[in-house]
């Protein structure tokens, strides 16, 4: 297994890196590479199927030089800063399924946590949990020739920090985040005290683990001049405000105005495998516009078929069995672990019209 301690690099290099190392791996030996690095400074960054401009608040994170980027993974919109230390490891393509696939690797990271003294589980699909709080998200995608796997070793977490980049109703509202996140997750110098390991000590611990895992030995190794070049490359790419906030037009920008006989609507629904966002926008009884993000992982990575999705429902009656219909031709498409298509149809129940202004009312 090749192994990349990087250290500290600037925040968008440290997301840019697996990128970079997957976009090459066609390139190389079929080797197992396991990257372990973290950011100089905090930023933020939503799931590859968010809607930027409703998960962050932009202004405040510009106001405060707090970059924004895409992974080109799925999942939620996350604070990241120096004390979590990130893991990064890159297959040859994966045959198994999502769920074996977490199955298999998290075991080594959970060992970490666990030769460090704290009892942590999988909770599937992608969860790393001490108890009811969580210790480590993850997520995975197919990225060109590699399956990529991502997560963390939460050495401590910044709640308040987390819900002040995201956008929310009110401050009230964020007051309960911080309280729920603090409730909810857990680190490991929350579960430790004085007795947590160093950075060094934790990231040892996850190496050997990942080698056992695995059943590699580790062989030390740095980035290539011609790796560097493609993490710069996606550094720039990612945190380009055009692919940060990519796609969103008027249906779903703050501030749309709308005809009497044209109403938008939102709808939220938690499935097993993440949040489902549905926001649309009906004409006389027809469904004139469609948006569905969230964060969900899908497999393969392929924004097409979701485009595909959202096509298919113009012109049609408002109603939830074509958005069923529309689900079931989706999924048979792609792979969303822990959603189905009668999730993406409560989504479309729970909607609720938006409050925006209405041009002839």
């Amino acid at each position: 297994m090749r192994y990349l301690n990087l250290g500290t690099v600037s925040s968008a290099s440290s997301q840019a890196v697996y990128h970079a190392l997957a976009e090459r791996m066609a390139d190389q030996t079929a080797e197992p590479t396991l990257v372990t690095v973290s950011p100089d400074r905090p930023y933020a960054c939503v799931g590859y199927h968010q809607v930027a401009s409703r998960e962050i608040d932009r202004g405040y994170c510009e106001s405060q030089g707090i970059l924004v980027g895409r992974r080109m993974v799925g999942g939620g919109a996350v604070y990241l800063d120096h004390d979590q230390i990130f893991w990064h490891l890159l297959l040859p393509t994966y045959h198994g399924t999502v769920e074996t696939l977490y199955h298999d690797i998290l075991k080594a990271p959970i060992a970490a946590y666990r030769k460090m003294g704290i009892s942590a589980e999988h909770r599937p699909v992608n969860d790393i949990v001490v108890g009811s709080r969580k210790i480590g998200g993850t997520g995975a995608a197919q990225l060109g020739q590699a399956t990529v796997i991502v997560g963390s070793i939460l050495m401590d977490f910044d709640s308040k920090s987390m819900a002040r980049i995201l956008r929310v109703p009110s401050e009230k509202f964020r007051d309960k985040m911080v309280a729920s996140l603090d409730e909810y997750m857990t680190t490991v110098r929350r579960e430790l005290g004085e007795a947590a390991p160093s950075r060094e000590e934790a990231t040892g611990l996850l190496v050997r683990e990942f080698c056992i895992a695995l059943g590699q030995e580790v062989r030390d190794s740095h980035l290539t001049p011609q790796e560097w070049d493609g993490v710069h490359k996606y550094a720039h790419t990612l945190f380009d405000p055009d692919f940060v906030y990519k796609g969103e037009r008027g249906l779903i920008q703050a501030g749309v105005k709308i005809r009497g006989d044209v109403h938008l609507f939102e709808g939220v629904h938690k499935a097993p495998g993440g949040l489902i966002r549905l926001i649309f926008r009906t004409r006389d009884g027809l469904i004139d516009d469609v948006a569905l993000s969230g964060d969900f992982f899908v497999t393969p990575l392929d924004d097409g078929s979701i485009g595909e999705f959202q096509r298919s429902l113009v012109g049609k009656p408002n109603r939830d069995t074509m958005i069923l219909e529309a689900a079931f031709q989706l999924l048979a498409r792609v792979y969303i672990p822990g959603v189905t298509a009668d999730d993406i149809r409560q989504a479309y129940l729970n909607a609720q019209l938006l409050e925006v202004a209405r041009l002839g009312s």
